[in-house]
């Protein structure tokens, strides 16, 4: 993880990622919950842009309405 630089303001602080996971009977050092707050962090940055990139490349409208759902069955009968 050493590419990864983070960006934008981050809600969860180390001190509070040891007490959540202490809470479940984990105990992790600074370090370790660094890191893994660096990963939750990055993959849920990957996962918003997959699903953006998705969403651009079929062209899908934001919401499913009743007309869109619709129109998808009918095609699927043909």
């Amino acid at each position: 993880m050493t590419n990864f630089t983070p960006t934008g303001r981050r809600n969860i602080t180390v001190q509070k990622a040891i007490k959540i996971l202490y809470k479940y009977g984990i105990d992790v050092s600074p370090e370790s919950a660094k890191l893994l707050l660096d990963f939750l962090y990055k993959f849920a940055k990957l996962s918003v842009e997959q699903t953006l990139s998705m969403r651009s490349e079929q062209k899908l409208p934001d919401k499913k309405t009743q007309r869109y759902l619709s129109s998808k069955r009918i095609k699927k009968q043909k």
